[in-house]
């Protein structure tokens, strides 16, 4: 593939301020394929790295208004893959029958550390789900930032909700979710929020939250083109994060 993102060379910041970022593809799988066989991905080795195993649960819930009659609830949960946390290393494994993730908790690293370790374990997945499609692909980073309460919300951040002249222009909360697609054919979820309650009255606490993503149409054995677009949605998400940060509020995080 050829990518139409350009690869600026956004800076490192050695305090980065994320809280997790993650992998995701999601999958489909032959229809012979079951949760019993999906659970032979917790090999030996797996167990001896994740000391925390446990079924993934998938529920779901329907209401239906019928006429004058109360409404129908129904629900149903069951269990669609599994669950494997490693707190040694901050990183947790999701191996579903619809999909692969790995989440990878503060402290971050680099994003190639990240693919050194998420790459053997979709090895793995691979070898024992058989995919035979891959129909979306993301990268998801959610970043927890710190404001001085004294300064003005655009000098730290430069997407931001305006308010209308003439009424109060306080904002102790909001909740802002956008989404921004890209000539690329990615497209990202930006959701930038206040955290509440708030544990340091100096700080005003935000979460910006990217989730980019790309929906495609590969053959689950395709690596080398499902990482590339991986390494795109990647590219992405640093754009949109340093484009929306100031660059004197970023550097208290290089």
């Amino acid at each position: 593939m050829e990518s139409t993102l350009s690869d600026p060379q956004f800076p490192t910041l050695s305090r980065a301020p994320i809280a997790e970022a993650l992998v995701d593809i999601a999958t489909e799988l032959p229809g012979n394929v079951t949760l019993d066989e999906l659970r032979a991905f917790c090999t030996d080795d797996i167990r001896k790295r994740f000391h925390h195993i446990q079924e993934r649960i998938q529920a779901t819930s329907e209401i239906k208004f019928l006429g004058a009659t109360p409404p129908r609830v129904t629900s149903d949960a069951h269990p669609d893959g599994l669950l494997m946390r490693s707190d040694e290393e901050a990183l947790m494994v999701q191996a579903r029958l619809n999909g692969f993730t790995v989440n990878k908790f503060a402290p971050y690293v680099t994003w190639s550390q990240l693919k050194a370790q998420a790459l053997p374990l979709w090895h793995e997945y691979v070898r024992i789900a058989r995919p035979s499609k891959v129909t979306r692909l993301a990268v998801r980073y959610t970043n927890h930032l710190e404001l001085p309460v004294d300064r003005d919300l655009k000098e730290c951040i430069l997407t931001v909700p305006e308010i209308a002249p003439g009424i109060p222009q306080g904002l102790p909360e909001f909740f802002m979710r956008l989404v921004i697609p890209h000539e690329s054919g990615c497209a990202a979820i930006v959701t930038l929020s206040t955290v509440h309650p708030r544990s340091n009255a100096d700080i005003y606490p935000i979460v910006l939250d990217i989730d980019a993503f790309r929906y495609v149409n590969l053959e689950g054995t395709n690596e080398e083109e499902i990482w590339s677009y991986l390494d795109e949605l990647r590219q992405y998400k640093n754009l949109i994060f340093f484009k929306t940060l100031t660059p004197k509020f970023l550097e208290k995080y290089r």
